[in-house]
């Protein structure tokens, strides 16, 4: 077998990533020698997108109508607002354990505990908790928790209302504050060059703290999680997928099939639609940069506009960024024209509004894909990182000596785990999507015919997501045969 040896890119280093010299997060000791050509693989994914979809049409024959609470509600009782409390401690706590650690630790990535508590436990591991059993966020989220709390004690200090100021929030902007903001985060994350040091996160999270507080005084916490909020806009999203949602009451939860909550009904603004699109296009542009689509690029702009590169790669992550995001946007305006065109009774905004959540599995998918290995691996410096999360040589739990073991996943799995993800993502999202179509469409026969362009466009998209997976973890020339 084929063996190219590449270093293993630790914890939150492996988010620096400048293009001029790109850091392959996802790297393995060697590559996987696919047992056939990896044709073969892409071709067999998409022959499975496309079945799934012959099977969607001839199984489901009727509509439904479905409502985000539909599900088995369940009463939890006293313990749930009691576990609300508890986290909202814990995750003020950690919000002042990452400014602590990123200005007062050591600058060291693996020693100090913010990069990888952030990088990894908040933008890996909790999307995934979300998605996978059920959104806890709003449990979780510090900033929410701050300003309840300094709401109690205006009220305790005998104000007459909360400290919001009641600004009518511009219906024009709707979410597209929240789109801005996920591109900009995601610019940060895997283009600037310094995004992982202990140091700018912690300024990071003070800025992030200035802003929100000043947006939900203004506009009120609800409106402003609603629409700008990047983050609680983020991680509803994704527990709509969860099997695990709110219920009725502060005491209750929902346990419903996984998707249920996607198909009840329409986004409530293209703005959204385009926030879904940003949320899977800014993974795959994750994943491109580790690939040598970018280095063959970064090439030619060397070579044809020089003036226009820059050492860091700033122009070209923002401008690639953007450029797959539109693409994404107008590959999915496209396919949702030719819907409007057979539905006949909707235009083709109103159809953009209607799927747009159904492609929510493919961006749980493509994150399973993209950071099984980081994930696990990286993953298990939070163990060490618990007794000494300063960098300070302390060993508080009795861990701090306890190294990952960058063996427990290979190539191979994460190729089977990734292509595996993949597939079985797109064939939810088509599922959906048909369901979504027999709803409106009223007749089973419109219905397959205006599901036809989005499964197409799911189709191109298992071809190209597998292709920037398959980069990093796979030889592409063809196996040697066995001797």
């Amino acid at each position: 077998m084929t063996r190219r040896r590449r270093p293993i890119v630790y914890a939150a280093a492996a988010w620096v990533m400048a293009v001029p010299a790109i850091a392959l997060a996802h790297a393995f000791g060697e590559r996987y020698d696919l047992p056939v050509p990896l044709g073969y693989f892409v071709a067999g994914a998409a022959v499975a997108v496309v079945l799934s979809f012959a099977v969607a049409a001839i199984v489901m024959r009727g509509s439904s109508r479905t409502v985000p609470g539909e599900g088995i509600v369940f009463r939890v009782g006293a313990m749930l607002p009691a576990a609300r409390t508890a986290c909202r401690i814990v995750s003020v706590g950690l919000l002042a354990l990452v400014v602590y650690a990123g200005f007062a630790g050591t600058r060291n990535l693996e020693m100090n505990i913010a990069p990888t508590l952030v990088w990894l436990a908040w933008w890996v591991g909790l999307p995934l908790f979300a998605a996978c059993i059920g959104n806890i966020w709003p449990a979780l989220d510090p900033w929410r928790a701050l300003f309840d709390g300094i709401n109690a004690l205006a009220r305790h200090a005998g104000a007459a209302r909360d400290i919001s100021l009641g600004w009518t929030y511009p219906r024009t902007l709707g979410t597209w504050p929240a789109v801005a903001l996920l591109l900009a985060f995601v610019w940060l994350e895997v283009v600037y060059p310094y995004a992982a040091m202990p140091s700018h996160i912690a300024w990071m999270a003070l800025a992030w703290s200035a802003l929100t507080m000043i947006g939900m005084t203004c506009f009120g916490a609800d409106t402003w999680q609603r629409h700008a909020d990047v983050f609680a806009v983020y991680f509803r999203t994704l527990g709509r997928f969860a099997p695990l949602g709110p219920g009725p009451d502060e005491r209750t939860l929902v346990l419903r099939p996984p998707g249920r909550a996607l198909v009840a009904g329409e986004t409530d603004s293209f703005a959204m639609a385009a926030f879904v699109l940003a949320m899977l296009s800014t993974l795959l542009f994750d994943g491109l940069l580790g690939t040598q689509v970018i280095v063959l690029v970064h090439t030619a702009l060397n070579i044809w506009m020089p003036s226009l590169v820059d050492s860091r790669g700033y122009f070209l992550g923002i401008v690639g960024m953007l450029g797959v995001w539109l693409f994404f946007l107008l590959a999915y305006l496209a396919a949702c024209l030719a819907t409007a065109r057979l539905l006949r009774n909707r235009s083709t905004g109103a159809v953009a509004r209607l799927f747009a959540l159904t492609l929510v599995p493919i961006v749980v998918a493509y994150n399973v894909a993209h950071n099984f290995y980081y994930l696990l691996v990286q993953g298990q410096l939070l163990i060490p990182l618990a007794s000494d999360p300063l960098g300070r040589g302390w060993n508080l739990f009795g861990t701090a000596n306890q190294l990952p073991d960058i063996g427990i996943v290979d190539a191979r799995l994460t190729w089977h785990v990734a292509i595996g993800a993949i597939v079985v993502g797109h064939v939810i999202s088509i599922w959906l999507a048909h369901r979504v179509a027999l709803r409106e469409a009223g007749t089973p026969r419109r219905a397959v015919a205006a599901s036809v362009p989005l499964t197409m466009l799911m189709v191109i998209y298992t071809v190209i997501s597998l292709l920037v997976i398959a980069e990093p973890l796979v030889e592409f020339g063809d196996p040697t045969p066995p001797r």
